[in-house]
């Protein structure tokens, strides 16, 4: 199997098994969930909590440019869906990106000591993107009909700025809250991180230039025995994979022969900060901040293969070496001729998030909300920025419900919802008008542990 769709397989397997972080932005203000505590560790739950195990918080999130994103899954077992759809093409930007944050809690809990609120929590996190320039499939179209025989014209590239990039980790976190005055509630967490996964594959350019070849190349009678058929290739790209156990092998030329997968373990080591602060300037009224995922992880030299490119070469094609160059496999990598290079341990951000948020408290026990937030998050290859309004009934009891109105940068407007019954909630948000296409899913379960906090 060629190796750059084995690295996707990776990817989206990970991605539909495994869960990660996104922006459970309609939640935030909601005190009676834990998950408003884990976006802004200075938001003070009404009680202490024990989520129930793998299910107590499940956050899906995508965002994509792609219209027909089913179909761009499809490509990645059958190379002949997305060469043939013509509308897929022809909604394809010049650039085109795709990002996905997911989360899963193993376990988490938190409790009330005195006036401090204490928290502990173990999850799985998994950040991926990906940026698809037009040009590789206008050449994988144009490779595929000129082996069919449709087209007389040789197909020539000029690929730039293909990028894939996974991250996947464990982290394990320690929280603390206190209400400092009636003004001032100040939180953070400090996390441990332990990363099994990280894979990040660029091509920078690739050029191929080549001379007419036999209309029917596959036949080895249409290949002039007299005649020397030749091209000039150029490449600049890299492939670097962390992953105890496995990873990148090469033949004995040096050249990449596959992405092995033979166990699995920690391949790099890491920390990470979540910092939170509010601040009540008049009765009913809340400011906030706080910054998430604030920090790194190094992945070890002992883990890590590495291959690159830098060559520009002139080549000489016949029946046995053309199909090297010239393949409709949208992600044969093979083409770009890579190498052995030696390893290296080297250090990762975490995708941080910021965020600013405003809540005006409404009705006699404070049941009514109304907000707006600011978030910004630093996402694998694009940041976005998402400004929006969130109002709610939450009251202290078993039944709380919200509604947001975003817009997303990049995206457009987003609508949200989130229905809590008892200790369950979960909650949706949908992109409804815009160029892109984004999504986000979350879900948890919980139940009460200890007594509720005496001031609010």
């Amino acid at each position: 199997m060629k190796l750059a769709k084995r690295l996707w397989i990776v990817v989206v397997c990970t991605i539909f098994s495994v869960t990660g972080f996104a922006q459970s932005r309609t939640g935030y203000f909601n005190d009676n969930l834990h998950l408003s505590n884990r976006l802004n560790p200075a938001v003070l739950p009404t009680a202490g909590y024990f989520s129930m195990p793998v299910l107590g918080l499940i956050d899906f999130g995508l965002s994509s440019d792609f219209k027909n994103f089913s179909t761009l899954v499809n490509a990645l077992s059958t190379d002949e869906g997305i060469l043939e759809d013509d509308d897929f093409y022809n909604s394809l930007k010049k650039d085109n990106r795709l990002d996905l944050n997911m989360k899963m809690d193993i376990i988490s809990l938190g409790w009330w000591k005195g006036k401090n609120f204490w928290s502990v929590n173990v999850g799985l996190k998994l950040n991926a993107g990906a940026s698809l320039p037009k040009s590789l499939l206008d050449f994988a179209r144009q490779s595929a009909r000129y082996g069919e025989g449709s087209i007389s014209m040789v197909p020539n590239a000029d690929i730039q700025n293909l990028t894939m990039k996974l991250k996947g980790y464990t982290d394990i976190g320690v929280g603390y809250s206190r209400r400092i005055n009636e003004k001032f509630t100040i939180g953070g967490r400090a996390k441990v991180l332990l990363g099994w996964a990280n894979v990040d594959l660029g091509v920078d350019n690739f050029e191929l230039d080549l001379d007419d070849l036999p209309s029917n190349p596959d036949n080895p009678s249409s290949w002039d025995p007299n005649r020397k058929y030749e091209g000039h290739t150029a490449a600049q790209a890299h492939v670097k994979t962390s992953y105890k156990g496995g990873g990148l092998e090469y033949n004995p030329d040096g050249s990449v022969k596959e992405f092995a997968l033979d166990g699995f373990g920690v391949a790099g080591y890491g920390v990470g900060f979540d910092l939170g602060v509010t601040y009540s300037p008049i009765k009913h009224l809340t400011l906030s901040a706080a910054v998430q995922d604030l920090g790194f992880l190094k992945w070890q030299k002992s883990s890590t293969s590495i291959a690159t490119a830098n060559h520009s070469e002139n080549i000489v094609l016949s029946i046995d070496n053309y199909d090297d160059y010239l393949s409709d496999d949208v992600f044969d990598l093979d083409k770009y001729n890579l190498k052995e290079d030696e390893s290296e341990s080297y250090t990762t951000g975490l995708g941080t998030t910021m965020m600013l948020g405003g809540e005006y408290r409404l009705g006699a026990k404070e049941q009514f909300s109304v907000g707006a937030l600011y978030s910004l998050r630093f996402a694998e290859l694009h940041n976005v920025s998402t400004i929006s309004a969130i109002v709610g009934y939450v009251p202290a009891s078993a039944f709380n419900v919200s509604a947001s109105y975003s817009y997303m940068q990049h995206t457009g407007n987003v609508l949200g919802a989130m229905l809590k019954l008892g200790g369950t909630f979960l909650g949706a948000e949908y992109a409804f008008a815009g160029p892109q296409t984004s999504y986000n899913f979350y879900i948890g379960m919980s139940f009460t542990l200890g007594k509720r906090s005496a001031d609010r």
